[in-house]
């Protein structure tokens, strides 16, 4: 069995300056840049206190998730996740895509419809909180942002990782907005 202390070490914790200092002035949506996604992960990660954490990229890769921000768990034993998701039924984030709204489970298997999920037996997900990213000027959604871990947080916590999740969302998509290129 997997278990995770919520000590485990981060990584160096970026500052929103600095993921976004790594974005690029234009940014092509096609082409996604993976190293100011991977600090914005990082942030995300950190300041969330789960192990993984991910900017989930839909439609790049047909019919699969492609983490273009991608943060795993640093001095454990838990598993590392790969930048891509060959499945559409894997993970709760095609989920957020579908409703385009922000989804905390505080304990994956405490609901019916999400328990049976195969990240919870492949990585012995028990937590998730993800929001999407939605473009504002065209009302496409991106993606989502989310963070993932072993163990199952309090009830408690539920509206203060809906606040955190969808600020962090903002950030990321006005940073996104500016830099786009337009139709």
């Amino acid at each position: 069995m997997i278990h995770s202390t919520g000590n485990e070490p981060l990584l160096a914790q970026p500052t929103p300056g600095d993921w976004e200092s790594l974005l690029p002035d234009v940014i092509d949506l096609a082409n996604p840049p993976v190293g100011a996604f991977d600090a914005f992960a990082a942030l995300l990660g950190g300041e969330s206190g789960l192990p993984y954490a991910m900017v989930n990229w839909f439609g790049v890769v047909p019919d699969q998730q492609l983490f273009v921000g991608l943060y795993n768990p640093v001095g454990t034993d838990l598993p590392q996740a790969d930048r891509t998701m060959p499945e559409l039924t894997h993970g709760w984030c095609p989920d957020v895509v579908k409703n385009r709204r922000t989804l905390i489970l505080n304990d994956t298997l405490a609901y019916a419809q999400f328990a049976t999920n195969p990240v919870i037996d492949e990585f012995g997900i028990r937590t998730y909180q993800g929001s999407p990213l939605i473009d504002p000027r065209t009302d496409q959604v991106w993606g989502t942002i989310c963070g993932i871990g072993p163990t199952p947080r309090s009830r408690s916590v539920g509206r203060p990782s809906r606040a955190f999740m969808e600020h962090h969302r903002d950030l990321l998509v006005k940073a996104v907005q500016e830099r786009t290129r337009t139709p």
